[in-house]
């Protein structure tokens, strides 16, 4: 009957040893927040982050032909549609976190370059005149077309990406903005992102 008493106080004595020891290593107040090498996971997890899309209507116009002194060349108006995506991929993310001795938790994220897809959504004629040969009209023959219609194309995206250059603020101001929300709720309090040069 004696060693019941006595083994309570030792059961006891070791749930009270343990209680402190798992006081002392986990300090008050970080019940509930992600461990920092599962929040940067995550972080990464997400893949590709989408910043931004846009939508890019271009007319391009192209000759058929060359002039000379017996004919003229018959002239097309392209109208080519895109959408451009802007995205960053977060798996080649430099991401730095942590937390500090007076509890701030910080994540410094560097993301690479952005990167983007260029999908064309409609490429259709807007104009179409016939050049002449000796004064009659020569239609334009179906390989032409389809010549123009591809230059039209590249030259579109051509236009297309030299867009992405008077975009690189709004891109950059998206991402910070996703990005920091994200990281504020894994429980970072001080929240640095810097971009690919």
């Amino acid at each position: 009957m004696k060693r019941l008493p006595l083994l309570l106080t030792l059961v006891l004595g070791i749930l009270v040893a343990g209680y402190l020891l798992i006081r002392l290593v986990m300090p008050a107040g970080s019940a509930g927040v992600p461990t920092v090498s599962s929040s940067v996971d995550f972080i990464r997890q997400i893949g590709e982050l989408h910043v931004l899309r846009a939508s890019v209507k271009e007319i391009v116009t192209s000759k058929i032909g060359e002039a000379t002194w017996i004919k003229t060349p018959g002239k097309l108006a392209v109208i080519c549609h895109f959408d451009i995506k802007y995205k960053y991929n977060l798996h080649n993310a430099r991401i730095v976190a942590g937390s500090r001795e007076d509890g701030t938790r910080y994540c410094m994220i560097h993301l690479p370059k952005h990167e983007f897809e260029i999908s064309t959504k409609e490429i259709r004629f807007y104009d179409e005149q016939d050049g002449t040969w000796l004064g009659f009209t020569m239609k334009t023959p179906p390989d032409e077309k389809t010549r123009a219609l591809e230059a039209a194309r590249v030259q579109a995206e051509s236009q297309a990406k030299a867009f992405l250059g008077d975009m690189e603020g709004e891109i950059q101001a998206s991402a910070k903005a996703t990005l920091t929300q994200i990281a504020k709720a894994f429980g970072y309090s001080d929240i640095s992102i810097e971009f690919e040069k």
